[in-house]
């Protein structure tokens, strides 16, 4: 048959117990053990008089790597049985369910403190680097100096008998989760599991997953904070919360808040003077020629939401009305075959443009949201409340653990900003023959393998790094 002559003669057999699978995974949990996460997860999850066969922190790690490795179920985390040559006896699927079922609120909160730890220590290796720590540029202006934060809250749907599984504002039922991100590192700071009838814009949830999200950031990093979200998330109490440095001396935090146009907003924009238009800027600082910006303060009445912080800046984006967008413009905006985009902003200096362009990379945070979903937040496991809660703590673990791997083991370029999906096909599903010889053992790699030598220079630079004093 066309087509087939190259299977002739060609068979498929299990026998071979040198393999070991998605040996790229081993890169990312040398780091964990070697930058003190992995030894911080077991002193967090360690009980008094209870001496487990499987330590219950190395259960918690190894799940976050199967998250990472692609796995969408607790019994997946079976495919790093097949690493046992490697690392050593797996534990058993119920094993793993019956970690999550301890894992309440004493054994989280340290397993957060763990990995805040973590967090430290990793971020504290990237500023010693010749380049510094990765500090977000603008238009060619880089912030330095500042944490800047991403909020946004997403709907996660599932079957309706699991608990707090309820109708959710986008319709559908599921659950409604809060997201803290910071964009300099790309690493998911808190996941907040909320039931699916929470608002996006409930201020008390907002104010609460910020502050638990600043907590989580290394001491000096609080100091400075750039807190941008969209319009769901817009009250003024939240606004006033960050105007106010989170209630904290010694501290300078700023926000920018987007959202869309409503009538009230076009009638403000259609009293501009021309004159007040200005070209806009991309990331780049690039002019863009079918995009404007303008200053709208003053022609707007944001009383009932910015409250306690007269004069603030409100900004307004001109810029093609694109297909995708077309089903949530206002007529007037279809009319004009126009989309309209505001900013409200207590930053009070910098040009529009740059301020405009500085608030449009809060587009990352979609990217966030999208790879923690690829990491497990997609899919809550179980029916009960307390298990999913653990669940959605392994997916920020996961994402953190992902993030410093990619900052400190893999090259600044393409396999770094890598999505999830592309990196497990070149990096962390490459399987590898184990010899052992010279005492001792040996994974060895395809040598034509395009990205063999990005995993072998991860494996090298993560066992190169200091151990954390």
């Amino acid at each position: 048959m066309p087509g087939t002559s190259w299977a002739a003669g060609l068979e498929f057999v299990g026998d071979d117990e040198r393999l070991v699978a998605h040996a790229g995974v081993l890169p990312p949990r040398l780091l964990a053990g070697r930058l003190g996460l992995t030894g911080g997860l077991s002193a967090g999850m360690r009980r008094r008089g209870f001496e487990p066969v499987y330590d219950r922190g190395q259960v918690l790690l190894d799940l976050a790597l199967t998250l990472i490795d692609g796995g969408e179920a607790i019994s997946d985390f079976q495919a790093l049985a097949r690493l046992a040559p490697a690392i050593g006896p797996v534990p058993s699927t119920p094993t793993v369910w019956r970690v999550l079922n301890e894992t309440g609120g004493l054994q989280l909160a340290r397993v957060n403190t763990a990995v805040t730890e973590f967090r430290r220590r990793w971020w504290g290796l990237l500023a010693d680097r010749p380049e510094g720590f990765p500090w977000l540029k603008v238009a060619g202006k880089e912030l330095t100096g500042i944490t800047v934060l991403d909020l946004d809250a997403s709907v996660v749907f599932s079957r309706s008998e699991k608990e707090n599984a309820m109708a959710t504002y986008k319709g559908g039922i599921g659950f409604c989760p809060n997201l803290a991100a910071c964009d300099n590192t790309g690493d998911m700071l808190a996941i907040d599991p909320r039931p699916g009838n929470s608002t996006s814009n409930c201020a008390q949830d907002n104010i609460a997953v910020l502050d638990l999200a600043v907590s989580r950031l290394p001491g000096s990093f609080r100091h400075n904070v750039l807190v941008r979200l969209d319009g769901a998330g817009f009250s003024h109490e939240l606004l006033e919360h960050i105007a106010a440095n989170g209630g904290k001396r010694g501290r300078h935090w700023e926000f920018s808040v987007g959202w869309s146009c409503t009538d009230v907003e076009m009638d403000a924009i259609a009293r501009l003077p021309k004159a007040a238009w200005t070209a806009g800027i991309d990331q780049d600082g690039e002019v863009l020629e079918d995009t404007r910006v303008a200053e709208l303060t003053g022609l707007l009445d944001l009383e009932t939401r910015t409250g306690k912080i007269p004069g603030l800046p409100i900004l307004v984006r001109e810029e093609p009305l694109h297909p995708r967008y077309r089903k949530r413009a206002t007529e007037r905006e279809i009319k004009l075959g126009k989309r309209y985009q505001l900013i409200a902003t207590s930053t009070r200096r910098g040009q529009i443009a740059w301020l405009d362009a500085r608030h449009r990379s809060h587009v990352h945070v979609e990217s966030n949201v999208k790879q923690s979903k690829s990491l497990g937040l997609n899919r809550w496991p179980s029916r009960h409340w307390a298990i999913n809660v653990a669940w959605t703590q392994v997916v920020a673990l996961a994402a953190n653990l992902l993030a410093a791997f990619r900052h400190l083991a893999l090259p600044a370029s393409e396999p770094r900003d890598a999505a999830p999906k592309l990196l497990r096909f070149r990096l962390l599903h490459v399987p590898a023959r184990l010899t052992r010889g010279q005492r001792k053992r040996w994974l060895h790699l395809r040598a034509d393998w395009p990205w063999t030598a990005d995993l072998t220079g991860a494996w090298n630079t993560v066992r190169a790094l200091p151990a954390p004093a």
